[in-house]
């Protein structure tokens, strides 16, 4: 399953932490605050239980995203960081 990560955090040293997390987890930036990434079911509880461990102030949000929504996103220009579309590569996973 698809899933979003959105953030919002105070502190610089822990929204650099989420999003070091994020990415070794094998979701793609796609804007600051913003990540694209598939995680297998079940993972999403996992992700957020190690993201919490690291941030203590703001939110951070999960949002899954069935593959056929995602498949059917309209875009329009080039991503500054990544397509919104993730990889399909096997991912490593970070506990």
């Amino acid at each position: 399953m698809i899933w979003l990560a959105v953030y919002d955090i105070q502190d610089d040293g822990e929204r650099a932490k989420a999003a070091a997390i994020l990415q070794a987890w094998g979701f793609v930036r796609v804007q600051r605050s913003f990540f694209v990434g598939r995680l297998p079911r079940g993972r999403a509880q996992d992700l957020l239980h190690v993201l919490s461990r690291h941030v203590k102030t703001g939110h951070v949000a999960l949002i899954p995203v069935p593959d056929d929504s995602l498949d059917k996103a309209l875009e329009l220009g080039a991503p500054p960081y990544a397509p919104l579309k993730p990889p399909r590569y096997v991912q490593t996973l970070v506990v």
